[in-house]
């Protein structure tokens, strides 16, 4: 009888600890994928965030030199969003984001295309308060194999009466994601 209620209590502490340690690692394994609305394409799934309105956005360039980009006139706003590109279907997936691979708007056909945010900036002396805030940018060749993802930001440059509900995205893949709000 006595043996039985030791192995009880022995048993008693190293279950609680198991138990602890597979709840910190099922916390540990969860995606981040809970601020990205994710639409599936035939060959690749786009997640969004909800669209920011920012009147300018800096960041620092390659060279370690501060950019600002502005809208490009004064009709129109600046709005980022954070995208991520998911391959989770075929072996391959070459990809060229340049300024037409997709465009924001709303249903009722307003649109605008996302900018080159290297191309479209000044390089400017001080540093702004958001500096790096919406950076990597999401540009340029990128080759996306099964099982692999990307995430960065895109700018869009768009008149100030549209409003950003809606990308169509453009590149490998032809996909229309309604943004959450």
């Amino acid at each position: 009888m006595m043996l039985k209620q030791r192995l009880k209590n022995n048993i008693k502490y190293p279950i609680i600890f198991l138990t602890f340690i597979l709840i910190i690692s099922t916390l540990g394994c969860e995606s981040d994928d809970s601020d990205f609305f994710i639409r599936k394409g035939r060959t690749i799934a786009i997640g969004a965030t909800p669209p920011i309105v920012r009147d300018r956005i800096t960041f620092t360039d390659t060279t370690g030199k501060l950019r600002l980009v502005k809208p490009i006139s004064a009709n129109n706003k600046l709005v980022v969003v954070k995208l991520k590109i998911i391959n989770d279907s075929i072996t391959y997936v070459p990809m060229f984001i340049d300024t037409e691979a997709a465009e924001l708007g709303d249903r009722g056909g307003s649109r605008g295309w996302n900018i080159d945010p290297y191309v479209n900036s000044v390089i400017v002396a001080t540093e702004e308060s958001e500096l790096d805030k919406y950076t990597p940018f999401l540009n340029g060749h990128i080759e996306l194999n099964k099982g692999f993802e990307v995430q960065g930001w895109m700018i869009f440059d768009i008149p100030r009466n549209i409003k950003p509900l809606t990308i169509w995205w453009r590149e490998s893949d032809d996909i229309v994601i309604d943004l959450p709000k």
